[in-house]
């Protein structure tokens, strides 16, 4: 039965091995999960009138693929024994405060979308509230396992041979340069290097408030929330969608960048650890 195949599994060598050796483990997570993206595109025919994942309607259509990537890397946590090590902890007393200026430019965005909305729909783009319902589990979905890998997994294993700003560092770093894979969805270069200096910046930010609070699910649900409002405000605002998309990217990017250093500079002090 499942419950014998998993002792099994647990008792195995290798799975002892990857489990010793997360520095190693945690990049070939990440590998495989890049090529859980690129692999298919091998054995599909590219629309050339695609422009990756856009609006509302798009979003929604991640829902599989995030539930499967999603039940991968729980079932990888729980053989590793890693729910603990990657953030599934309490708050850091104090810590919660740095949460709130993400919170208040997520409030921000959604504000914006609401005042322009040039969709004529139910609210902000959605059809009904059982839609809008849909498109949040999805982004939570997507900021469980972005968060998961990329602060959880990756951040982790890079932590046990790294300094922490390298850690945080090249943790943003891997993160930002993964959004290049959207190029193989149709997504148009100038277009994808925006996304990627985005993430980059939102990623620096994650990883430093890694650090600062300790547990990573608050980060999750923010993550969701940040995605959510993203694709809210290029659904409500057609006609600019582009560029009021890149526009917010850009222009939250390097604050996002400001705001982790400060982070981590907090975090560093309090810590008695060297930059």
């Amino acid at each position: 039965n499942i419950q014998h195949v998993m002792i099994y599994i647990k008792r195995s060598t290798m799975l002892k091995t990857l489990k010793n050796n997360p520095f190693i483990t945690s990049l070939l997570i990440v590998l495989l999960y890049a090529l859980w993206f690129i692999v298919p595109m091998f054995f599909t025919e590219m629309d050339p009138n695609a422009k990756g994942i856009t609006g509302i309607e798009g979003a929604l259509k991640e829902a599989r693929p995030e539930l499967i990537t999603g039940f991968v890397l729980m079932l990888f946590l729980s053989l590793f024994g890693w729910w603990k090590k990657i953030g599934f902890i309490s708050i850091k007393k104090g810590g919660i405060k740095f949460l709130l200026p993400i919170l208040l430019i997520i409030l921000v965005i959604l504000n914006f979308s609401w005042v322009l909305d040039e969709s004529h729909k139910w609210f902000w783009g959605f059809d009904s509230p059982l839609q809008l319902v849909t498109l949040l589990g999805v982004m939570f979905l997507l900021g469980f396992v972005e968060e998961g890998i990329f602060r959880g997994v990756l951040f982790y294993g890079l932590s046990t041979k790294l300094a922490p700003f390298l850690t945080v560092f090249i943790s943003a770093l891997v993160f930002g340069l993964f959004h290049f894979v959207n190029l193989l969805g149709g997504a148009e270069f100038t277009t994808t290097i925006y996304q990627v200096i985005h993430a980059f910046a939102m990623g620096f930010l994650y990883a430093s408030l890694r650090l600062k609070i300790g547990a990573i699910w608050p980060l999750m649900i923010m993550h969701g929330l940040w995605d959510f409002s993203l694709f809210v405000l290029s659904s409500t605002v057609k006609h600019t969608q582009e560029n009021v998309s890149l526009g917010v990217g850009l222009s939250i990017a390097i604050p996002a960048l400001l705001y982790g250093l400060f982070v981590y500079w907090r975090w560093s002090k309090e810590n008695s650890v060297q930059y």
